[in-house]
């Protein structure tokens, strides 16, 4: 972790920066760098809790409601829903309001088991209404995903939307997302892609900006096997705005299959 030391101060005094990268060039020997100041979990909490009343508009002005259900239906199709056996169970990591986890229900089978955790209780509060009356079995819990509450490998799918790159080391979280997935599972990340549009979301909530090869370094690093990234299709500021990086965890060292 970065750490500044105050000019003016006593020598043995520093204090730790958490941050998030921006900008990195090299011209010769010199590397130019800029980074800016995460925003800490709490305030994190706050913006989404402020947020929280108008997100559903958002998102449905932007498209990602379509697009999640099209994303979730190519990538489940691959992967044949019907392999995880008799009930579906799913995790949706930084729920928000649930566009992503009502995308699944739409489409999956009525013995789906959904298990969701965010740190805005009023997210919650927003995805606990929206994902009533359908088919699936919800349990809501507020928490932090880099130290998820569930056992081991009790997931057949780990999803989440545009959190991880609000973390600092998304690593973190993703360990945690593998360390609760079946063996054979799939991990199913959509991310903010580095792009005009990433640069808005980034300067305004301070986050990651994510090329899709290191988007697949992420996951690889994680632990998880046949990686690959594809774009949020559907709708043109979807695409502009974020991709879909997926990957497997090893079943007993035989790679699970995710893409031909």
């Amino acid at each position: 972790m970065p750490q500044l030391t105050t000019p003016n101060g006593p020598p043995d005094v520093r204090y730790d920066v958490e941050t998030i990268p921006v900008f990195a060039r090299w011209f010769g020997s010199w590397q130019i760098s800029v980074r800016r100041r995460a925003l800490s979990m709490d305030q994190l909490a706050h913006l989404y809790d402020l947020a929280a009343p108008g997100w559903c508009r958002t998102l449905d002005r932007l498209g990602y409601p379509r697009a999640y259900e099209a994303m979730l239906r190519s990538v489940l199709r691959e992967k044949n829903l019907g392999t995880f056996g008799t009930q579906l169970r799913a995790l949706d990591c930084g729920v928000g309001t649930g566009a992503l986890s009502c995308a699944l229900a739409r489409m999956s089978p009525a013995s789906t088991r959904l298990d969701a955790i965010d740190i805005s209780p009023l997210m919650l509060r927003r995805a606990s209404r929206n994902l009533r009356g359908n088919s699936l079995k919800v349990s809501l819990r507020d928490g932090d995903v880099r130290d998820l509450p569930y056992d081991d490998g009790v997931f057949d799918l780990v999803m989440t939307a545009h959190m991880l790159e609000h973390l600092v080391d998304p690593s973190v979280a993703l360990r945690e997302m593998v360390r609760v997935l079946k063996p054979g599972g799939l991990l199913i990340a959509c991310l903010t892609r580095r792009s005009s549009l990433g640069m808005y979301v980034h300067l305004k909530w301070r986050t990651h900006r994510v090329p899709p090869d290191e988007a697949q370094v992420w996951l690889r690093e994680s632990g998880l096997e046949n990686t690959r990234c594809l774009p949020v299709n559907d709708h043109a500021i979807c695409r502009r705005l974020s991709l879909v990086c997926v990957g497997a965890k090893g079943d007993r060292g035989v790679h699970a299959e995710v893409a031909p």
